[in-house]
């Protein structure tokens, strides 16, 4: 017996408090009633009403909600296995951590609307193996993988603060995204078609891209760039050490450090390795563009897997809940009155 959806089990923990609740509003009742006057009176008014079947009322709401909740977490039990071919493309991700990334010409800032784009992205994918690179001076890499939940847990909250050295080196990025890219071939069997997509403000401080956009190219790896912010320049924020924003960057001379958009950069490694180009602006963050280019590409059958199909087992608890509920509205919490 498994889960496909255990993090909704959390709710179980509402069954005691929806207990607490029937507890309380008994109680809540009695108190509002001897507040009317004579008990014998009240007595008389509320002879007819069963406590015994209020209780039972209660007890089938409480167990009909356990049932949901647990319908809800899909409950999967037996299964069989089977060989599965998937279908799809290795990506690997590198996306700019640069404090020119802070930069807020795109709202909220140029790096969380990426990060919120990408994981809007990876919702639609299906059998493609995705890696990521954060880089700025230097890189992270976490590699390719089919956990789409797991990679967006990566960079979920790394900011440009907890990259070892600054910059923006472009170069790198692409080099630690080959490197990914050739250690799944160097595994053997069929090579899926490769592409790497590159998010940054294409400001290059001391990196060589274009080499590294031919070396792409011979390997048969397709470079598609996303050029984020303006050509015509933006303030970068200074973030304190307490992540908050603390004015604007100055250089040495006390100027005001602003971050432009280098197209030419981006454009050229995607003509390159036959990629492309796409620009993001405040507007339209481009996004559809960059699913329908990834459509486009030719996806291969990788090696097969044994997959393991579970059996649905939710079914079993919905019709319990229903009649739960059915048999919730059908009792009556007064008794029926004898002739005199």
């Amino acid at each position: 017996m498994r889960f496909a959806h255990p993090e909704w089990l959390w709710l179980l923990a509402c069954a005691p408090l929806l207990t607490f609740a029937f507890v309380w509003s008994f109680a809540h009742r009695r108190k509002l009633l001897a507040r009317l006057g004579s008990s014998e009176l009240i007595q008389r008014m509320s002879e007819s009403v069963s406590v015994p079947r209020k209780v039972l009322r209660a007890i089938y709401v409480t167990l009909a909600a356990v049932l949901l909740v647990l319908a809800i977490a899909r409950p999967q039990a037996g299964g069989r296995a089977r060989l599965q071919h998937q279908r799809g493309l290795d990506i690997v991700v590198a996306l700019d951590f640069s404090k020119s990334m802070l930069a807020k010409d795109i709202y909220p800032s140029r790096l969380e609307r990426a990060k919120r784009e990408l994981e809007s992205l990876m919702d639609n994918l299906a059998g493609d193996r995705i890696g990521l690179v954060a880089f700025a001076g230097e890189t992270l890499t976490y590699p390719p993988t089919t956990d789409y939940a797991a990679v967006k847990l990566f960079w979920r909250d790394l900011t440009p603060s907890d990259m070892p050295v600054g910059g923006t080196a472009v170069g790198r990025a692409l080099r630690a995204s080959l490197d990914l890219l050739v250690r799944l071939r160097e595994k053997g069997g069929q090579t899926r078609s490769q592409v790497i997509l590159l998010l940054t403000d294409g400001e290059d401080t001391d990196s060589e891209p274009l080499e590294l956009a031919a070396e792409a190219a011979k390997l048969g790896v397709k470079i598609f760039a996303v050029g984020i912010g303006s050509p015509s320049g933006e303030l970068i924020p200074n973030i304190g050490e307490d992540g908050q924003m603390d004015g604007y960057l100055k250089d040495s001379e006390g100027k005001y450090v602003t971050s432009r958009l280098a197209e030419p950069l981006l454009t050229e490694l995607g003509r390159r390795t036959e990629g492309g180009y796409l620009r993001a602006d405040a507007r339209h963050f481009g996004v559809e563009a960059i699913q329908n280019t990834l459509d486009a590409q030719k996806r291969t059958d990788n090696e097969a897997r044994l997959v393991k199909q579970y059996d649905e087992a939710f079914e079993y608890l919905l019709l319990p809940a229903f009649l739960l509920l059915v048999g919730e509205a059908c009792v009556n919490e007064r008794r029926r009155r004898r002739a005199a």
